[in-house]
């Protein structure tokens, strides 16, 4: 199995080749902590897959994790020996006795410069002060993400890679922003795929908080034209299952501060079963009349 580690010169990515030389504890810290996920995911990897690291760390990252936790869950991966050496196909296969599912991973970045950008708030002794959270510039980031990933499933199922039984699961990362993605109360994700908006309080004559709940917000403001936030209630992705999430990235693994989120899809036709997976939260959504609640069903 090819090193992790195992790629030089000046066309890699500066964090890799930071934590390649491993100038500094933190840095050997970390490049041990990868290189022991990279043992363990070796074998299921595409053979382009170190090449690729190198280039872009954090993407290869999230799927190399993402791979072992699932082994970690007693999952059973299609090893590297099976996978197409010629076409597209997802990132991971799980095989789940007669059926398979598939994962494309995904970790996009902040975005191009602008308004729509994730962005913290500029330092004070750069001539700036308190900002607004980035939290509308973030979902579009996952709504990006989102359809960019569907419109590659939809490629592979063309090409007639998935079977009429097979499963499909975008994995969505935040790793890159995840000082700007929230996991409490609701992850940002959810409000990527649902019309959930901000966060309301109803307080009676006292002013004690008696109820609460999410404004319905089936956009998000952008400013090249509003993005809508329904997938999950939209026919047109029907197909996906669900979505994976977390702000989890490389140097930040702890999940008890970032953890694996796994959001159903309400209208897809070909849903996963409760607690399949090996998330720290399991979301779902369901209508109560005209109500749209969601709840952790791995708390609950």
């Amino acid at each position: 199995m090819t090193d992790l580690w195992s790629i030089a010169g000046e066309e890699c990515d500066l964090g890799y080749r930071n934590l390649r030389a491993g100038a500094y504890d933190d840095e050997r810290e970390i490049r041990a902590e990868l290189s022991a996920l990279w043992q363990r995911y070796g074998p299921y990897a595409d053979t382009d897959f170190v090449a690729g690291f190198a280039q872009d760390p954090d993407a290869r990252f999230w799927e190399m994790y993402l791979g072992c936790r699932l082994l970690d869950a007693g999952k059973a991966l299609r090893p590297t020996v099976e996978r197409l050496r010629e076409g597209g196909q997802p990132d991971l296969c799980v095989i789940d006795g007669d059926r398979r599912i598939w994962i494309e991973a995904i970790a996009p970045g902040p975005g191009d410069d602008g308004p729509d950008q994730v962005r913290g708030p500029v330092p004070i002794n750069e001539g700036g002060g308190v900002g607004v959270f980035p939290g509308r510039q973030a979902e579009l980031r996952m709504t990006s993400a989102l359809w960019t990933k569907h419109q590659a499933m939809a490629r592979y199922a063309a090409q007639g890679l998935f079977g009429a039984d097979d499963l499909r699961i975008i994995a969505i990362s935040a790793g890159r922003f995840g000082l700007y993605a929230s996991d409490r109360p609701l992850p940002t994700i959810l409000s990527a795929v649902y019309p959930f908006g901000d966060q309301l309080v109803t307080l009676n004559e006292e002013g004690e908080v008696v109820g609460g709940g999410y404004e319905y917000a089936p956009r998000i403001g952008r400013k090249g034209g509003d993005v809508p936030r329904t997938a999950f209630l939209d026919p047109r992705f029907s197909e996906l299952a669900g979505v994976v999430w977390s702000r989890i990235s490389i140097g930040q693994m702890s999940r008890a501060q970032r953890p694996l989120s796994f959001v159903h899809n309400l209208s897809s036709v070909r849903p996963l079963h409760d607690g399949w997976g090996c998330w720290d939260r399991e979301w779902k959504a369901r209508f109560e009349g005209a109500t749209l609640s969601v709840s952790d069903i791995l708390l609950a």
